[in-house]
């Protein structure tokens, strides 16, 4: 399948020479065809690397709402998170976790809304200087709502 993502690069008009990147999709509607920006523009590679992992982000979430239209759990190795559970009974099972990549991946399989939940919880109720909270606040990255 050809891919349907480009980068579009734009060079600034008020600071001459400065370049920004952003994602756009190619869209095909008749005979005609443009590409319109899915992220924002960004100066540095790092920027961009955070706008392309929230845009992965996203399609992981819709993966997993299509999951439940199609009657499949979204819980692995027996990890009942549910969209309607409270960031505490989330941060519980999750902190129970002892595989660090199963703890991450599963938090990171939330809905956006539901992790920002969750982050508030850990940041604000839990002590980040022990046991799981602190691998969260060490790894949780507030700008994309997303653990690395």
């Amino acid at each position: 399948m050809e891919s349907i993502f480009e980068m579009i690069t734009e060079t600034g008009k008020e600071e001459k020479g400065k370049i920004s990147v952003s994602v756009g999709i190619r869209l095909k509607m008749g005979g005609y065809e443009t590409t319109c920006p899915v992220s924002r523009g960004c100066d540095s590679y790092e920027t961009l690397e955070i706008e392309v992992r929230t845009i992965k982000n996203g399609l992981d979430n819709l993966l997993a709402q299509a999951k439940e239209v199609f009657g499949q759990t979204t819980t692995e190795k027996g990890l009942n998170l549910r969209s309607d559970m409270e960031p505490e009974e989330i941060w519980s099972i999750l902190s129970a976790v002892s595989e660090e990549d199963l703890f991450i991946r599963t938090f990171n399989n939330l809905d956006e809304a539901k992790r920002r939940e969750v982050a508030e919880h850990v940041l604000t109720q839990c002590n980040i200087f022990s046991g799981k909270a602190s691998v969260f606040s060490s790894r949780y990255d507030n700008e994309t709502g997303l653990m690395e």
